[in-house]
């Protein structure tokens, strides 16, 4: 029965790297003109729709999710288009072996933050985010009576890591702003690390 499951978790496997694979030949494609059109948008998100197994697992899952925020009013603007963009290119700009090694931030000791005030709080943003452009982040801050800085101080409340990472963490580094903040805890200031899944999941509408 063992040698049954093994045969059947090495078919999975295959059928997800396989589907996978298909993903990043899609959007390469859709990219190699370096314009992403209305009906491209559309495309991909019938295509993923139809491909449960890839829309649920990353990189598709974020892929999906911004593609359905894009079209959800009907209306693709000129930013919505270029962050859209911007995450495939980032997500699956490369070989499926170098999409493996840059999911994560490998090592990064996030906190894990039941609740994240956001009211007078002090927030700096680092990487890349899902939920839109940093200027979008920082504006929904600042919404809900909390504020923002560029660079990580002692004042610091909260440093946000973005879901796409950034450039620097594919090779190694944390990058300046998360070693900055770790250095800063180290010395005994109460500076929280999240991900920008926690962040994003305790904003609530502005008042």
């Amino acid at each position: 029965m063992s040698n049954l499951y093994t045969r059947q978790a090495a078919a999975f496997r295959n059928e997800m790297r396989q589907s996978c694979a298909a993903l990043v030949g899609i959007v390469q494609g859709i990219l190699s003109d370096g314009e992403l059109q209305d009906r491209e948008i559309h495309f991909l998100q019938s295509w993923l729709r139809g491909a449960e197994n890839v829309s649920l697992t990353w990189p598709g899952s974020v892929i999906y999710a911004q593609v359905n925020d894009v079209l959800a009013d009907g209306v693709i603007t000129a930013e919505e288009r270029d962050h859209l963009t911007d995450t495939l290119l980032k997500l699956v700009g490369g070989t499926l072996e170098e999409l493996a090694e840059s999911q994560h931030v490998t090592g990064l000791a996030l906190d894990n933050v039941a609740e994240i005030e956001v009211q007078e709080r002090l927030f700096c943003f680092t990487g890349d985010f899902v939920f839109g452009p940093r200027s979008t982040c920082e504006q929904f801050v600042i919404r809900r009576g909390g504020l923002t800085s560029a660079s990580v101080t002692k004042k610091l409340h909260y440093l946000v890591v973005g879901g796409l990472g950034s450039d620097e963490w594919k090779h190694g580094s944390f990058g300046t702003k998360i070693e900055k903040a770790m250095e800063l805890r180290q010395s005994g200031l109460p500076i929280k690390i999240v991900h920008e899944d926690t962040w994003a999941s305790s904003l609530r509408p502005a008042g």
